[in-house]
């Protein structure tokens, strides 16, 4: 197991299974809301699907309505166990982390990206600013 050190920009816990990507996303038009599936080309993790996963990007490229593509997500029940993220991400992502109560992370080393693994079990919780991975 290995910690690294995070910034909580959107509170939260989570406890689940990491989804992670080398490209940025723009969840408005990149995610289908009534599957969770990423459906964009550009995207190395086309033709999967977010729900219950927890997305790590390096960053989110933007759209100004990123926010309602979270939100509902979240109705949906298609939406991440939480995000993870290498660099600050859009506004739009973090206002719609919010209104579907998502946790979002940004790791406070750049480089501990290239530590989190595919599929490794990501834990954290909001009474710590670390995030454990096993």
């Amino acid at each position: 197991m290995i910690t690294l050190a995070v910034k909580t920009l959107v509170a939260g816990a989570f406890d689940g299974t990491s989804m992670v990507s080398t490209r940025p996303l723009s969840f408005f038009g990149d995610v289908e809301v009534q599957t969770g599936a990423i459906v964009t080309e550009s995207s190395d993790l086309r033709g999967r699907r977010v729900s219950g996963r927890v997305l790590c990007l390096p960053f989110t490229h933007g759209s100004a309505g990123a926010w309602r593509v979270l939100q509902q997500l979240r109705t949906h029940g298609t939406a991440p166990l939480g995000i993870v993220v290498r660099d600050l991400p859009d506004p739009s992502v973090i206002q719609g982390a919010i209104l579907a109560e998502l946790p979002v992370l940004r790791l406070l080393v750049a480089a501990d990206y290239d530590r989190l693994q595919e599929g490794a079990r990501l834990c954290f919780d909001a009474s710590s600013d670390m995030l454990r991975v096993n």
